[in-house]
């Protein structure tokens, strides 16, 4: 069953004959005409879980082009969806009325329903009610027209148009969308960047968390079912209580500690902030910093940081103490690191017999993830050089291993890079770990200012 075919299923068992757009007396309906395959477009892009705001305009000549924001393909950075609805509406309106386009629309998810009438733009998932269109015609009145929604168990029940007929929402659903690009024309939003007074790239992204990070904690089947989110409310709020200082200025920090990890709690002026996992280490690596991203979601107190160490190889790391340190990350190029890792996933290395490439039994080597790139976390060949066995919460019950892990072979210094990375038992795709073995995987770096 199509999504149309669900539609009239759900709306329309007994609907009339419908009504044709030149019979119809509803001069929206008939104005609106050229934009509901746009509509359609959307319903569908709800179906696949996007809800990000859609437009299109009317050029003098008649033709219809879709327009859409795009942003970086990380995905770093985006807008929330009422400043991406007020960039598009100061678009059109400046262009409308110099006569560039005849006509707009735009499309998002609003908070509209029957006892809320509000066309504003829904930013939680709990107000999520209808798709709103807001439009403006040459001819006829700005405003704005929705079509509430509901879920069930089989899906989206779209209700139709607000003020239209059975008649005219028929017509609406029975649009044919054909196999084209309806979006036509296309803006970059790019992501703020600067270079500050030492010469550091600041780069800000606005969509990033610590969800992977915790699922390298806690096992990401464990983290992403109801045992392990709510472990992590109840410690975030237990790390609340034990943060002292002025809580009404500045950030304070507090941690529940264990023997290998703790759990360390972000707040600013007295509002919780941020959870974070600290693997403890006495690893130290000199480093230049050339990049910091900085998470502007979270008030720039956490950001991946990147630069050279040893004056040889580069690294990118979460770094667990900016929120308290941010102003040295900011104004000293140069720091020395303690450096640790949060395994995702492990593995033992075999050899690829079948490949042209041949490595030694030494080789050791790390390579930026090309799945998650931006958080800091890298593809790796390593060798354990000795490992124990460690356990988090209070009842002991979140069982791991601390690995001390040779990332880079060197002749002349044995541990030139060689860092402790956790591992969760879950995360580990076979059983027994053995001093000397080969491992392979994807970790997260992380790092803090050694003092």
């Amino acid at each position: 069953m199509g999504l149309f075919d669900f539609f009239n299923k759900k709306t329309n068992k007994n609907a009339p004959k419908e009504q044709s757009l030149e019979t119809s007396e509803n001069e929206l309906f008939k104005a609106l005409q050229p934009y509901y395959a746009y509509l359609m477009c959307y319903t569908g892009m709800q179906q696949q879980g996007n809800y990000a705001p859609i437009s299109a305009y009317e050029k003098p000549n008649g033709d219809i082009i879709g327009f859409l924001y795009v942003f970086d393909e990380s995905g770093a950075y985006s807008l929330n969806s009422d400043t991406v609805v007020e960039l598009m509406e100061a678009r059109f309106e400046k262009e409308l009325a110099v006569n560039e386009i005849k006509s707009y629309a735009i499309l998002y998810h609003s908070e509209f329903n029957d006892s809320n009438k509000s066309h504003k733009v829904a930013l939680e998932d709990d107000a999520f009610k209808a798709i709103s269109i807001a439009y403006n015609f040459s001819n006829l009145e700005k405003g704005h027209i929705a079509m509430p929604y509901t879920f069930d168990e089989e899906g989206i029940n779209y209700h139709g148009l607000t003020g239209y007929t059975n008649e005219e929402n028929n017509t609406v659903f029975k649009t044919q969308l054909e196999h084209k690009d309806y979006f036509q024309d296309r803006a970059t939003m790019e992501i703020p960047t600067c270079t500050n007074d030492i010469g550091l790239t600041i780069t800000k992204s606005n969509t990033h968390g610590l969800n992977n990070t915790w699922s390298g904690i806690f096992g990401f089947n464990r983290f992403n079912n109801k045992d392990g989110s709510q472990i992590l409310k109840d410690y975030f709020a237990m790390a609340m209580t034990k943060a002292e200082g002025d809580l009404d200025k500045g950030i304070v920090t507090s941690s529940i500690e264990f023997k290998d990890v703790d759990f360390k709690g972000v707040l600013q002026r007295g509002e919780p902030m941020t959870l974070l996992p600290v693997v403890k280490t006495n690893y130290v690596v000199d480093v230049e910093h050339r990049d910091i991203q900085e998470w502007e979601n979270v008030d720039n107190l956490e950001a991946i940081v990147s630069g050279k160490a040893k004056n040889t190889f580069g690294i990118w790391y979460y770094a667990t103490d900016y929120a308290k340190n941010r102003q040295r990350y900011l104004t000293e190029k140069k720091l020395n690191i303690h450096v640790s890792g949060i395994a995702f996933v492990l593995d033992i290395h075999t050899k690829d017999e079948s490949s042209e490439v041949s490595y030694s039994d030494e080789f050791t080597a790390y390579f930026p993830s090309k799945d998650v790139p931006n958080f800091g976390c890298f593809d790796f060949i390593g060798e354990v050089e000795d490992f124990r066995e460690t356990s988090l919460l209070d009842d002991d019950s979140l069982k791991g291993y601390i690995m001390t892990v040779r990332l880079i072979t060197n002749e002349e210094v044995k541990d030139f890079f060689t860092i402790d990375i956790y591992v969760t038992s879950e995360n580990m795709r076979f059983e027994t770990l053995t001093k000397g073995l080969k491992v392979t995987g994807m970790f997260q770096m992380q790092g803090c200012i050694a003092n």
